[in-house]
This record gives C-alpha cells, sequence and structure tokens, in this order.
C-alpha cells in the first residue's frame, strides 16, 4: 500500500491556485437578475412626489435621522426649496450632500 503525496505547503496569505472554478452564466439569467435588483430597489426607495422630497423621505434617503437634515439646511450644507413650511429636497442635491461626505450616491 502506498502512502498519499503530501501537499505542498504554502505560506500564509499566499492565494490557492491549485483549483478553479469556471461558471458561465447565460445573459438572460443576468438580465433576469438585474431586473430583479431594480424591482426590489425600487421597493425600497422613498416615493417622489413631483421630483421632490419632503425631510423624512430625505432622511431615508441619506439613511439619516430626520435631526440631521434639519442640521443640514440649517448650515446650508444641502440646497432646499420650501413649499410654506414644508422643506423639499431633489434626489440630485441629496446626491450632492453624499458625494461630500465620501458616498457615491
Amino acid at each position: 500500500m502506498s502512502s498519499p503525496s503530501p501537499r505542498p505547503s504554502r505560506s500564509l496569505g499566499a492565494p490557492d491556485h491549485t483549483s478553479a472554478l469556471a461558471l458561465t452564466v447565460p445573459p438572460e439569467l443576468v438580465e433576469a437578475v438585474a431586473v430583479r435588483v431594480v424591482d426590489l430597489l425600487a421597493g425600497r426607495l422613498p416615493a417622489q412626489r413631483d421630483g421632490y422630497l419632503g425631510v423624512e423621505e430625505a432622511a431615508a434617503y441619506l439613511a439619516c435621522p430626520k435631526s440631521r437634515v434639519y442640521e443640514l439646511v440649517a448650515a446650508k450644507r444641502v440646497r432646499h426649496y420650501r413649499d410654506g413650511r414644508r422643506v423639499l429636497f431633489k434626489a440630485e442635491d441629496l446626491d450632492a450632500v453624499l458625494r461630500v461626505r465620501g458616498v457615491e450616491a
């Protein structure tokens, strides 16, 4: 009976190139996944009324509390619009806040 041959030693952190995995994904599957992702994201994003977001929707969009949105308005760090007492925002103006914070929207 022969003894199994020893495996070659590897240094820690070195990539293991002894096995490779190849996967072919049909374009129809990629398209179906993309459509599903869009559907899922559409359900999570706040609904826009006439292209404007209220404070609650802006807070959800920025993933922060409403108080933070009011702080940004008071510090004039986000462009906003007023409709009487309501403070409104456009998504692209909120995106600018995210870019300044170092997060790509």
